[in-house]
C-alpha cells in the first residue's frame, strides 16, 4: 500500500524535518529507516492535532512536535493563544511527549 501526502501533512513533515536539522546543526543525510520512521510518527501525531491546527499553525505545530517531544526548552506549552488557544496548546504538548524523544540517526559514511 502506498499512502499518498495531503498538503497539510507535507507541509507539517516538513517543518518537522527543517527544525530537526537547525536543532542538530547537521546537513548529512538522514538514516533512511530513521527517516521514515520520523514520518510516521508525524502521522500518527498529525491525526491527533489536525482538527486543532488553523493552516496557519501548520508549520509551526511541525516545529513545535519536533522540540516538545525532545525537551528542547520550547514547544507548544511556549506559544500564546496566536497560535493555539491555551488548552489546545497544553494537550498538543502532553500528546507530543508521549511520544518520546528520538535521537537522530544519520547515513553511515563509508570510507574507501
Amino acid at each position: 500500500m502506498i499512502i499518498k501526502l495531503n498538503k497539510k501533512e507535507q507541509k507539517f513533515i516538513a517543518a518537522y524535518f527543517e527544525c530537526v536539522r537547525f536543532t542538530e546543526d547537521s546537513q548529512t543525510d538522514f538514516c533512511e529507516v530513521w527517516e521514515r520512521e520520523q514520518i510516521i510518527e508525524c502521522l500518527a501525531f498529525f491525526v491527533y492535532a489536525e482538527c486543532y491546527l488553523s493552516d496557519e499553525s501548520i508549520s509551526q505545530a511541525g516545529h513545535d512536535f519536533w522540540l516538545s517531544r525532545n525537551g528542547h526548552g520550547t514547544g507548544f506549552w511556549d506559544r500564546d493563544a496566536s497560535y493555539y488557544a491555551n488548552y489546545v496548546r497544553d494537550w498538543l504538548q502532553i500528546k507530543s511527549e508521549q511520544f518520546g524523544e528520538s535521537d537522530v540517526i544519520y547515513n553511515e559514511i563509508k570510507t574507501a
